[in-house]
């Protein structure tokens, strides 16, 4: 197997030289970069990327953190991230830890002990100084920014829980549920949705019952027993607000206990995941840019381990409403 010694004597140059054509790094003039690619060529040498990476101080990893892979909205965003770093020549380490505590410490620990060279997190059961702590470079999803320390990028949590509550209202709904988090941290920008919602339901002359479901919680099975009990204990809401899964696996439910939609239960669902296009009757959605939240976060992270300082801190995207037929 050739070595860089063998490209070096090959195209006549110092191993230098051929350092810098590799690492795209220095001035080298065109003629002698074209006999350095040439000898690669020929050669057909393999640059350790390991060495290569060590040298550097950069692996050209970055570790995406979320509660729950399966989950449709922190699936499509751990994908569109991916791919996004992908395209800047990164790969990621998918760090899924299952909604436990314990699990996104352990990743913590590891993060900060291994060669990533950043972290793009969408998942805080821990407190923001754990984050800190692993002095790399991060990006948070959907949490309080941390001037000096930590971006983050969310979307407009508040126009959306207005969005939604008003289409409920135009609707004709007067007894609206909405499933909100129990324990809500304050460092959590999605707080607003579920404050925004219920105080516009209200001033529309509205009733709106909060459910308070774990905040951390994704299981499909959990939620369609709440969905039960809420069926059982509020028959006639005629409006539900909540993420894509617990919308549909509602309408699920209300659909096979015979009630009929938008006729006698009307649903606005919140993130507007590919899983929600897939429904009938069609639905009506408060869509996130999912792929313009990966993109900008990728970014932002990548400007911060080049050294470049955010001219902001929180970083703000809109949601629009996607009218279908549920509250028609």
């Amino acid at each position: 197997m050739a070595g860089i010694q063998d490209v070096a004597k090959k195209a006549g140059v110092g191993i230098g030289t051929v350092s810098r054509v590799l690492n795209k790094n220095g001035y080298v003039s065109e003629e002698t970069r074209k006999k350095v690619e040439k000898a690669i060529e020929e050669l057909n040498y393999t640059p350790n990327e390991i060495a290569r990476n060590l040298i550097q101080n950069r692996t050209n990893i970055i570790a995406i953190i979320v509660p729950d892979v399966a989950y449709p909205y922190f699936a499509e965003l751990t994908s569109e991230i991916e791919k996004c770093l992908r395209e800047h020549g990164y790969k990621a380490m998918i760090c899924n830890t299952s909604e436990e505590r314990s699990n996104e410490q352990a990743y913590l620990d590891m993060l900060s002990r291994n060669m990533v060279d950043g972290i793009l997190t969408a998942t805080h059961s821990l407190n923001i100084e754990n984050y800190i702590k692993t002095h790399k470079p991060i990006v948070s999803f959907d949490t309080i920014e941390v001037d000096g320390e930590i971006p983050v990028i969310t979307v407009d949590h508040k126009r959306g829980g207005k969005l939604a509550a008003q289409e409920l209202l135009n609707a004709g709904c007067r007894k609206i549920l909405q499933f909100r988090n129990r324990e809500m941290p304050e460092h959590f920008t999605f707080f607003d949705r579920h404050e925004e919602f219920e105080k516009t339901v209200k001033e529309g002359g509205s009733e709106c019952i909060n459910e308070y479901v774990n905040w951390n919680d994704f299981n499909l099975k959990h939620c369609e027993s709440v969905i039960e009990e809420c069926i059982k204990k509020y028959p006639d809401v005629d409006g539900f607000f909540s993420t894509d899964s617990a919308v549909l696996s509602y309408m699920k439910i209300a659909q096979l206990k015979g009630y009929k939609i938008p006729q006698d239960i009307k649903f606005v669902a919140y993130d507007g995941t590919s899983i929600v296009y897939s429904a009938y009757p069609t639905v009506t959605v408060v869509a996130q840019p999912i792929k313009e939240l990966a993109c900008s976060g990728v970014e932002l992270l990548l400007d911060i381990i080049n050294g470049k300082k955010p001219e902001k801190y929180r970083i703000t995207h809109k949601v629009k409403l996607i009218k279908g037929m549920t509250t028609s």
